[in-house]
C-alpha cells in the first residue's frame, strides 16, 4: 500500500460535450467515472456559434455549389436515418439506465455557449484540468486545447490517420474499406486527427454488420482503452505515443453528400456490403 503521505492530488480531467447528452456520451462518462480522478464536465448549448447563413457561404466557398447542394440534399436524407441509428443506439447502451446513472452522480458540469467561446476558456482556466477529453462536439481550437497540463484526448470514430474526419465508418463501409473501420484515441492538434496515436483497434467484423452495429463494438472498445490510458496518467506514467502519419496514405472526408447516402441504404448500411460479406467467406 502506498503511504498516504506518498500519495498526491487525484487527476482532474474535463470532459467535453456538445449539446444535449446522447448515449453515446453517458457510456463514455460512466466509463471515465471509474476511473481515479476529479470529473469536470463542459457542456456547450450548440455545436458552433456561426449563423446558418455563414455555414451555407462556407460550404459553396469549400466544395462549389453542386457539392453544397449535394451536402445540404444528403443531410435532408440522412437526417431520419440518423435519428433511427440513434434509437437503435440508446437500445444498445441502455439509455435510460444511463440517464438514471447520470442523475445520481452530481459531477459537476458547467454549461458554456460552445466549446469555443470564451466561456468555456474561462472555465477551464479555473479548472486546470491535467487531461481534456473530447467526449463529442467539434473542432477545437488551441484557445482549449492547450489549456490541459499533460494532454487533450479524442475518440476518432475511424482508424486515423488512415482516414480522418467525420461519418468514418459508413465511409468505409461503401468505401469497401476495412482498415478504416475502427477507433483511434489520439492527442489533439492544430489538424483534423492528426496528432499522435495513443490506441488505435477495429471490431471484428461479420456478415449482417451495420454502420450501428460496428459503431457500438467499435467505441465500447475504444472507451475501454480510453480508461487504460486514463488511469495510466492517474498513476504519474505517461502512454506511449506513436506518430500519427507514421507509414501509409492518410486520407481525410468530410460530410457525405447524396449519392454516399444512397449508396449506404443501397448496400442495406452495410449487411450487403462487399467489405463485410468477404470478411464472411474468408472466416
Amino acid at each position: 500500500m502506498i503511504p498516504q503521505d506518498k500519495i498526491g492530488p487525484p487527476l482532474r480531467v474535463a470532459a467535453l460535450i456538445s449539446g444535449k447528452l446522447t448515449c453515446v456520451d453517458l457510456w463514455t462518462l460512466r466509463k471515465m467515472y471509474s476511473v481515479p480522478c476529479e470529473l469536470c464536465v463542459v457542456q456547450a448549448k450548440q455545436a458552433s456559434g456561426a449563423s446558418p447563413r455563414k455555414r451555407l457561404r462556407w460550404l459553396v466557398r469549400e466544395y462549389g455549389l453542386l457539392g453544397a447542394c449535394s451536402r445540404l440534399l444528403g443531410r435532408l436524407v440522412g437526417s431520419p436515418i440518423i435519428r433511427r441509428d440513434n434509437e437503435l443506439l440508446e437500445e444498445m447502451f441502455n439509455f435510460e439506465d444511463l440517464q438514471q446513472w447520470w442523475k445520481r452522480t452530481g459531477i459537476t458540469t458547467v454549461s458554456v455557449t460552445t466549446l469555443n467561446h470564451a466561456e468555456s476558456q474561462a472555465a477551464l482556466s479555473r479548472y486546470s484540468p491535467d487531461i481534456l477529453v473530447r467526449v463529442s462536439g467539434g473542432i477545437l481550437k488551441p484557445s482549449i486545447f492547450s489549456l490541459s497540463r499533460l494532454a487533450t484526448l479524442n475518440i476518432h470514430h475511424g482508424q486515423a490517420p488512415q482516414i480522418r474526419g467525420m461519418w468514418s465508418i459508413p465511409w468505409g463501409i461503401v468505401e469497401g474499406r476495412s482498415d478504416w473501420i475502427g477507433a483511434t484515441i489520439h492527442i489533439i492538434d492544430q489538424g483534423i486527427d492528426t496528432g499522435g496515436v495513443l490506441w488505435r483497434g477495429g471490431p471484428q467484423l461479420a456478415p449482417g454488420d451495420t454502420n450501428v452495429d460496428l459503431l457500438f463494438r467499435t467505441h465500447l472498445e475504444a472507451v475501454d482503452a480510453l480508461v487504460t490510458i486514463l488511469k495510466s496518467y492517474s498513476k504519474g506514467d505517461n502512454p506511449k505515443v506513436w506518430p500519427s502519419g507514421a507509414g501509409g496514405i492518410s486520407t481525410y472526408r468530410s460530410a457525405p453528400g447524396i449519392w454516399n447516402w444512397l449508396r449506404l441504404l443501397y448496400l442495406g448500411r452495410g449487411r450487403r456490403a462487399s467489405v463485410l460479406l468477404e470478411r464472411g467467406i474468408a472466416c
